[in-house]
C-alpha cells in the first residue's frame, strides 16, 4: 500500500472515529437536554393534578387550561384506584403495582412501555391525601423521532465529510509526495559510471528540500569515492606495470641463449627483487583494504616504548649508515603503552624509510614518543627539505608522492603515509604532518588512552 493511500485510509478513520466521538456526544446533549424538558413539564403536569379529582371517578374530566393535549394524568387512591385523570389517561394506572409502590416512598421518573408505546412517567406522592398518588406521563414518539432524525442525519453528514477527508487527504499527500517521485526518479536513471553533481532542489524550503540537499550532499560524496577509487586503480596499475615489466624483460633476457652463469645469477636475483616489490605493493593494498573495512587484523598488548623504538633504530641502521645518516631516540625508558607492537613498528618504519629517502648525508633523524595525558604521540622528524606546501594537505592519500616524477627509487610506491594512517586509525588515533621551521618534516602519530601504568598491568598479569 502506497504512503499516499495509507495516509488516506489513516486521515478517514481518525476523521470517523472524531466524528463519531463528536455526533456521540452531540446525540446524547440533545436527548438529555429534551428528556430533561420533558420531565419539567411533567413535573408541572402532576402539580395540578387536584384538577382532575371528581366525585365519579368512572367519569374522567379534563380541566381547562391545565393539561397539554399531549401530556395524561391520573389520580390514585391508596387502593391503585383512578379517582381523577386526564381525557387520554385510560381506565387502568399508568405504572405497575410495584412501581406505584415504590412511588409513595418518593417521586420516580421512569420510562415505560403502554400500548406498544413508549412514554415517560412521573409518578409521585398526592400531597394531603395519604396513600394517594398523582401521575403525569407523555408520549416519547416526538422525543426518538427527533432522536433519530438527528441521528441519521449526523451518520450521513459525517460519512460524506469522511469520505471527502480521504480524498482531500490522498490528493494532499500526493502533491506533498510529488517532488519525492521526481526524486526518486532521477535517483533511478543515475549511470553506474557516471555520478551527476546534483539533484533538483525545490524552492520550498521545506523538508523535501532538506531532503534533496542531503541527497546532493551524498552524491558528492559518491562522486569523490567513485574518483578516489578510479585514481587508485589507475595508481596501482601504474605501480603494478612498471615492476611486471622488468620483471618479463629480465625472464626474456634470461631465456636467451649464450648468457654465462653470472648473468643468469643477475637476472634472476633482478626478477626475484622486483617479484618481491610486486609482494610488498600487494600486501600494502590488502592492508590499506582491510583497514577500510575496519578489518584489520590487531593484537593489543603493554609495550615499553623505548625498547619498541631502540628496536626501529636499530633496525634502520643498515639503511643510514651507507649515507651518514644518523637515529636518534628520545623515549622515556618508563614510558608504557597498550597497542599493537608489530603495526606500530610496521608505520614507523615507513615513516623512516620516507625520511630516509629525502634526508641528505650527514642529517639526523629523531624518532620521539611522550605521554599527553592518558594519548600516546608518536614523532618521526627529519632534516631534509619538508614536504612542498601544496602536498601537505594530500599527503595520507595513496600512491601521493611530494616529487613529479614517478620513479620507483626515488619515490616509492607511495603508500608509506597511507599505511601509517591506517595504522594510526585502527588504534582510534590520527596521523599528521607538518614542516619543521628549521627545515625538515614531522609525522605525527596520536594514539588516545594508550598509556598506562606499567606496574599495575603487569601485576595483574602475573596474577592471572
Amino acid at each position: 500500500m502506497s504512503i499516499r493511500l495509507r495516509l488516506a485510509v489513516v486521515f478517514a478513520l481518525a476523521s470517523a472515529l472524531l466524528l463519531a466521538i463528536g455526533g456521540w456526544l452531540f446525540v446524547s446533549t440533545l436527548s438529555n437536554s429534551l428528556m430533561s424538558s420533558i420531565d419539567s413539564q411533567l413535573s408541572v403536569q402532576a402539580s395540578h393534578g387536584s384538577s382532575y379529582l371528581t366525585s365519579n371517578p368512572s367519569i374522567p374530566t379534563t380541566p381547562s387550561g391545565t393539561n397539554a393535549p399531549e401530556y395524561v394524568v391520573q389520580v390514585i387512591d391508596q387502593a391503585n384506584q383512578i379517582r381523577g385523570a386526564s381525557a387520554e389517561a385510560g381506565q387502568q394506572p399508568l405504572l405497575s403495582p410495584s412501581l406505584l409502590s415504590e412511588a409513595r416512598s418518593h417521586a420516580i421518573l421512569v420510562t415505560v412501555m403502554h400500548n406498544a408505546e413508549s412514554q415517560r412517567v412521573l409518578a409521585q406522592p398526592y400531597s394531603g391525601r395519604s396513600g394517594w398518588l398523582v401521575i403525569a406521563a407523555v408520549s416519547l414518539e416526538s422525543f426518538n423521532t427527533t432522536i433519530s432524525r438527528v441521528t441519521n442525519q449526523l451518520a450521513v453528514g459525517c460519512s460524506l465529510v469522511v469520505l471527502l477527508a480521504a480524498v482531500g487527504a490522498y490528493f494532499l499527500s500526493r502533491s506533498a509526495l510529488r517532488p519525492v517521485e521526481r526524486l526518486r526518479q532521477e535517483v533511478a536513471n543515475l549511470s553506474e559510471r557516471r555520478v551527476p553533481e546534483v539533484v533538483g532542489v525545490p524552492k520550498t524550503n521545506d523538508e523535501i528540500a532538506a531532503l534533496a540537499t542531503t541527497m546532493n550532499e551524498l552524491l558528492m560524496r559518491l562522486r569523490s569515492s567513485l574518483e578516489r577509487e578510479r585514481g587508485l586503480i589507475a595508481d596501482a596499475s601504474h605501480e603494478l606495470r612498471t615492476p611486471f615489466a622488468v620483471l618479463r624483460g629480465e625472464l626474456e633476457l634470461a631465456q636467451r641463449p649464450g648468457r654465462s652463469h653470472d648473468e643468469l645469477v643477475a637476472a634472476i636475483a633482478a626478477a626475484a627483487e622486483e617479484a618481491a616489490r610486486l609482494n610488498r605493493i600487494a600486501d600494502d593494498l590488502l592492508l590499506l583494504s582491510r583497514g577500510d573495512q575496519d578489518e584489520l587484523p590487531m593484537h593489543f598488548a603493554v609495550t615499553n616504548v623505548h625498547q619498541l623504538f631502540t628496536m626501529i633504530s636499530r633496525h634502520a641502521e643498515g639503511r643510514m649508515q651507507p649515507r651518514g645518516i644518523s637515529c636518534k631516540v628520545e623515549v622515556p625508558i618508563d614510558l608504557y603503552a597498550k597497542l599493537d607492537g608489530d603495526r606500530v613498528r610496521q608505520a614507523i618504519d615507513n615513516l623512516v624509510e620516507n625520511a630516509l629517502r629525502y634526508s641528505p648525508s650527514g642529517a639526523e633523524i629523531t624518532l620521539a614518543a611522550r605521554a599527553h595525558g592518558e594519548d600516546l604521540e608518536l614523532e618521526v622528524a627529519d632534516h631534509g627539505p619538508g614536504f612542498p606546501t601544496d602536498f601537505l594537505p594530500y599527503a595520507f592519500e595513496r600512491f601521493r608522492r611530494p616529487d613529479s616524477s614517478r620513479s620507483r627509487i626515488e619515490g616509492g610506491a607511495g603508500l608509506g603515509l597511507a599505511i601509517a594512517k591506517t595504522i594510526a586509525g585502527a588504534h582510534g588515533g590520527t596521523a599528521t604532518a607538518v614542516n619543521r621551521l628549521e627545515g625538515g618534516a614531522i609525522v605525527r602519530l596520536v594514539l588516545p588512552n594508550a598509556i598506562v601504568d606499567a606496574g599495575a598491568d603487569l601485576l595483574a598479569e602475573d596474577l592471572s
